[in-house]
């Protein structure tokens, strides 16, 4: 069985937890599940059992293209109508899977990356604006995430640089999983001057 498989399966049981919890709101479950479709498909493709590499690739690019931006809007703003009902949660992440899509469609390779990025590091400052060290510690595990894994490095010989995209995502996703059951983020200050 390959790590791949391993660590995909962790990152599949950290989101389904999130996806199930009653505690979490609406937006983060969506982004979630989203995430864990992703990862169980992950698995079946590196374990073996179900190769299907374009469903898995097409799941992580809603992931980059829709997932995280609903995680960076549930957290941005927490009280919003996107992050607590059901209802604009999912047409939120219609339409930004929708534009993900289309920009596919139109070949416009960096976009999942660039949406995924700009989200992540959007997180990253609120955090560091809100002074809550468990959002940033949340924050900057998927950025590491992202960047390793763009930049092609593994943590160790054994390892591939997908493993450190499913190990700090993870991370990342437990810590601000964790957060979300209170959120802290919507005390801090506005972030206009």
């Amino acid at each position: 069985m390959s790590t791949l498989a391993i660590t995909d399966a962790l990152l599949l049981l950290v989101t389904l937890s999130i996806a199930v919890s009653a505690k979490q709101s609406p937006s983060i479950r969506i982004a979630a599940g989203l995430f864990a479709s992703a990862a169980v498909l992950g698995v079946l493709r590196f374990s073996g059992l179900l190769p299907l590499p374009t469903l898995h690739s097409f799941f992580s690019g809603l992931g980059a293209t829709s997932a995280f931006p609903l995680l960076a809007a549930s957290f941005l703003f927490s009280t919003s109508v996107v992050a607590t009902q059901w209802r604009f949660a999912s047409i939120f992440a219609v339409i930004a899977g929708a534009i993900g899509l289309v920009a596919s469609a139109l070949e416009v390779g960096l976009w999942g990356n660039a949406v995924a990025l700009i989200s992540v590091a959007t997180l990253v400052l609120r955090s560091i604006f809100a002074r809550d060290g468990l959002a940033v510690v949340g924050a900057v595990s998927l950025l590491a995430a992202l960047l390793l894994f763009a930049l092609g490095i593994s943590l160790a010989s054994f390892l591939q640089p997908g493993d450190s995209l499913h190990l700090f995502m993870s991370l990342g996703l437990l810590l601000l999983g964790k957060r979300g059951q209170t959120p802290i983020l919507t005390q801090a200050p506005a972030l206009s001057s």
